[in-house]
């Protein structure tokens, strides 16, 4: 009976079609070119404005020190628009309540400061409200306008391969690579993972800046994969290769590899949501495949919607959650406990070094009010949560395969630091802010065990019904389940449902 149960409920979340729901001014950076090859077609934005004037070139001046540095800011899951809401060109909606773009973003304005700033665009990109939704419980989509307030904030780099780019459809990914293109007149740069055909989707895209160039692919779940284009004139379809698929893994990890570059971003939208350490396989394809054997250097991932720890693999990086940034369609992650009540911004500098892109030092920053009104966990509240990411480090260490887990100084406004052997020695302001920089101390015994209490287990939410006033009305209550995220069954729809 109990059996028959459990295959009842999954059979009725497959159906359902369940996905998580728990889901500035432009800074004055060196010029980015991409080649992002157009398939789509021309397409313009009317609600958005003119393109801008194209910024001066700036050539590198290898005498001077800040020339040598490429500072990359990574954010997690962005999106302007609740579940099944429609698109205006004026602000965002939750719960039926406009938020104009400026208020959405003036909390992490002052931080996207990089020369290449990045976010996982989890998100539909149309001014349509006539699309089809998918049957599921949740669908996200985004009106360009605000896709070009992003980039007016000084965000130039996009993923967009998720389990959210499918959520209307081919018609809606189609719409996504049209508008991502136009967007292009206004300073976005690169915007892999998503195409119209097999070749566009698995694409790396192409950006340099300061000299050094830097490429980046995206890999995700969800929706169908994409089969070889088979001859000439063959209507070719719009999606994203997938994650789980192993042909799809290495084609992308090997174009990659393959493509010439000072530097090599893989972004990967995998795991389960609400987990805060990467399951054995995904270690495996992540740390082994993609940077020991692939030789690429930073991994960035996203999906689970709560940060996980960061580890160095012989002097790359792998960034293996970074938690939600802004979207109005994510549930308030407050209520979950202090391993997984944030997210993170976390900007990685690295100096160019013979023909490539050394990484030298990391800043995190934790945010908090993800849902709407994202904004940095300053002082004592940022510090415990960079605490969580050390002790997150530990699980990380494996000497065996030349990695370590990544400890970050907490710093008295909340963020976290960690600085490369010799960084204090470099010019310029790598050099000034990893000045005296040592490893950090242990916690104090009590938050120790706070946090070890917080992120045991893996946790599974427990959905709740009524009105969105019922909802709103208090606080869903996270249980705690002790297994590994690795262990049979944690991966289920049932672990991974999530949101409201």
């Amino acid at each position: 009976m109990r059996r028959a149960l459990k295959a009842f409920l999954v059979a009725a979340l497959v159906l359902s079609g369940i996905a998580p729901a728990i889901a500035v001014e432009p800074p004055a950076t060196a010029a980015v070119e991409v080649a992002n090859a157009s398939t789509a077609g021309a397409a313009t934005i009317e609600a958005v404005g003119t393109p801008g004037p194209t910024p001066a070139a700036h050539p590198s001046d290898p005498t001077n020190p800040e020339d040598r540095i490429v500072t990359i800011v990574f954010g997690g899951d962005l999106g302007l628009g609740g579940s099944n809401q429609p698109v205006l060109s004026s602000g965002a909606l939750r719960h039926g309540k406009r938020h104009v773009w400026s208020d959405l973003t003036s909390g992490i304005a002052p931080l996207v400061d990089g020369d290449i700033n990045f976010a996982n665009l989890e998100t539909v990109v149309t001014e349509r409200n006539d699309l089809r939704a998918n049957p599921k419980a949740f669908n996200f989509k985004s009106h360009p306008a605000g896709v070009r307030h992003l980039i007016d904030r000084g965000f130039n780099v996009f993923s967009l391969a998720n389990n959210h780019a499918l959520d209307y459809g081919e018609s809606g990914a189609r719409e996504t690579v049209r508008h991502l293109e136009s967007l292009a007149d206004y300073g976005l740069k690169a915007w892999p993972g998503l195409g119209v055909g097999r070749e566009q989707a698995a694409r790396p895209a192409d950006v340099t800046v300061k000299g050094a160039r830097v490429r980046i692919s995206a890999i995700g779940i969800g929706g169908h994969g994409l089969a070889v284009q088979k001859a000439d004139g063959d209507q070719q379809r719009a999606g994203m290769l997938n994650y789980n698929r192993t042909g799809d893994y290495y084609e992308t990890i090997d174009r990659l590899a393959d493509a010439e570059g000072d530097l090599r971003i893989l972004s990967v939208h995998y795991g389960t949501e609400l987990q805060v350490r990467a399951a054995r396989t995904d270690v495996s394809k992540l740390r082994d495949e993609a940077l020991r054997r692939a030789g690429i250097d930073i991994v960035v991932g996203h999906h689970a919607h709560v940060p996980a720890g960061v580890q160095i693999v012989d002097g790359k990086l792998i960034l293996y959650g970074l938690g939600n940034l802004l979207h109005p369609g994510m549930q308030d992650m407050a209520g979950f406990g202090i391993c997984r009540d944030y997210g993170l911004l976390i900007r990685v500098h690295a100096v160019r070094e013979h023909r490539r892109l050394a990484i030298r030092a990391v800043e995190v920053v934790p945010l908090t009010d993800m849902h709407i009104l994202t904004r940095p966990l300053k002082g004592e509240a940022g510090r415990h949560r960079v605490e969580v990411l050390n002790h997150l480090a530990a699980d990380l260490d494996a000497p065996d395969a030349l990695a370590s887990g990544v400890r970050f100084v907490p710093m008295p406004d909340g963020s976290g630091l960690h600085c490369m052997p010799g960084a204090d020695r470099e010019p310029g302001r790598i050099g000034s802010l990893c000045k005296g920089w040592e490893p950090p101390r242990p916690p104090p015994a009590e938050l120790s065990r706070r946090i070890a209490s917080s992120c045991g287990g893996s946790v599974v939410a427990r959905s709740r019904v009524g009105s969105d006033d019922e909802r709103r009305a208090g606080r869903e209550r996270a249980r705690v389940s002790r297994h590994r995220p690795d262990a049979p069954g944690a991966g289920s729809l049932l672990s991974s449902y999530f949101g409201w």
